[in-house]
């Protein structure tokens, strides 16, 4: 145990990836699905004003009628509104759990179980949404997967809208650990278990976030990145992909950008030619 325990102990390379469950998980999914629907938390989802806000911001970007597909729907927090709007939508997130309450809660939307690193649509959408930073929780490999997939997906002229962490929302995070015993199980597993913690910088930019979960039987472990942005740094990176810059923001519901800012948000168009 002791073996085990310490190669789970020690920092990781740079964008490592674990093998566990997350999203999926029977127990753990519960857990995402009650924080996303909780309003007094943006844990998981954005608090219900935030969401209304934000809805009717980005709903005027489009003529109704038009098409959107929000990928990471989750719940269908924001795909329900979306519709209510009198838009055309399509919701896709990997989690059997989420779709399956959005679809019980949301008759006009189109809800697909799919990853949207897995998706394979062709010139179908005029706006493509990806909301709460999920973009940044990725790693870079899966990012440029992500970008040629949503580049395929819209219409010519079709926008893009995502949004990311900046370096102010870690400006002040260091390396640390720290532990919890969990005797009537948590979030992480219905057993008793044990939940190693550790908070990780690598460089400016780079937050990895590992739960090591001990169990009687098993040892689990999730690493969890984050990849800030400045305007910079993200217009590098989408630059590869034929994109032209619609726009930046603070935040999805087209707040006004400043140096502060915690979040950026970003509009992209897909070339008409």
């Amino acid at each position: 145990m002791y073996d085990i325990l310490k190669t789970y102990l020690k920092k990781p390379e740079l964008y490592e990836k674990t093998p566990e469950k997350f999203w999926n998980d029977e127990h753990i999914s519960k857990g995402m699905l009650k924080a996303h629907l909780d309003p007094n938390t943006d844990a998981a989802s954005r608090k219900p004003e935030f969401i209304d806000r934000a809805v009717k911001w980005i709903s005027l970007l489009l003529p109704v009628g038009a098409s959107l597909l929000d990928i990471g729907c989750g719940p269908g927090l924001y795909t329900k509104r979306f519709s209510e709007h009198g838009l055309n939508v399509t919701g896709l997130d990997f989690s059997e759990r989420s779709i399956n309450y959005a679809k019980a809660h949301d008759p006009k939307t189109e809800y697909v179980l799919q990853s949207y690193l897995e998706m394979d649509y062709e010139n179908r959408f005029d706006l493509i949404t990806l909301i709460w930073c999920d973009y940044g929780a990725l790693v870079p490999a899966d990012r440029d997967n992500l970008l040629e997939r949503v580049y395929k997906a819209l219409k010519p002229g079709g926008l893009f809208l995502f949004d990311v962490f900046t370096r102010e929302q870690y400006i002040r995070q260091k390396d640390k650990t720290s532990w919890e015993v969990c005797e009537n199980g948590g979030f992480w597993s219905p057993n008793s278990h044990i939940c190693l913690n550790a908070e990780y910088r690598y460089g400016d930019d780079i937050n990895l976030y590992r739960y090591v979960i001990i169990e009687r039987e098993k040892v689990r472990c999730f690493n969890i990145w984050d990849t800030c942005f400045t305007k910079d740094s993200l217009t590098a990176e989408l630059a590869p992909f034929g994109f032209s810059e619609a726009g930046f923001f603070a935040d999805v519901t087209g707040t006004p950008y400043t140096d502060g800012s915690k979040t950026l948000c970003t509009v992209i168009r897909k070339q008409t030619a």
